[in-house]
């Protein structure tokens, strides 16, 4: 029944589907070295990042020891900083200490030999070694006042002012005294 109807015709099919099957193994072969260039820059990219993760960590060690050593510069610049400011202290510390004793020893000879010329003289002060450890010291040496031109009359002056003062002073505290008195008497009447 059917042998007696028109062939098929088979080799249109077959072209057919052997351009079919060109197409899909091209497809595959295409697909297949896509697959190959993307495993191939896969694993290029998995070397670039083993590399940057080599080259991360050597930046941080380097910069972990850089660290380090300016923190240790700056300890070790911080306690030279110290130690010069504590020397400084103590350089000025005995700085005054010395203008101290200076002050003291040339004012005890000025009075011991004020007293001297006034004729008070105290075998018991150490003149001499006061004038020795003041120039030890690098002070200024006080003059004896006969030696400075100053002679008693001078003295005399200096006394005469300080005993005018003292009688302002005491003046004054007798007129502060009469007015408290009449105050008081006010008061009581």
């Amino acid at each position: 029944m059917m042998s007696s109807a028109s062939p098929i015709p088979w080799k249109p099919m077959t072209s057919f589907l052997n351009k079919g099957l060109q197409h899909l193994l091209h497809l595959y072969s295409d697909a297949c070295g896509t697959a190959a260039l993307h495993e191939a820059r896969i694993k290029q990219l998995e070397t670039t990042i083993a590399d940057q993760g080599v080259i991360a960590e050597a930046k941080t060690l380097h910069y972990e020891d850089k660290l380090k050593k300016v923190t240790q510069d700056a300890k070790v610049k911080l306690a030279t900083v110290q130690m010069e400011h504590e020397q400084a202290m103590v350089s000025f510390r005995e700085g005054i200490k010395a203008s101290a004793i200076v002050s003291l020893l040339q004012a005890r000879i000025k009075m011991a030999y004020e007293a001297k010329e006034t004729g008070l003289e105290c075998p018991a002060w150490p003149v001499e070694s006061r004038v020795a450890k003041l120039k030890e010291l690098g002070g200024k040496a006080v003059p004896y006042p006969a030696e400075a031109g100053e002679s008693s009359k001078s003295a005399e002056v200096v006394d005469k002012a300080g005993e005018e003062q003292d009688a302002g002073t005491d003046a004054g505290q007798d007129a502060g005294a009469e007015k408290t008195r009449k105050a008081g008497e006010d008061a009581a009447v």
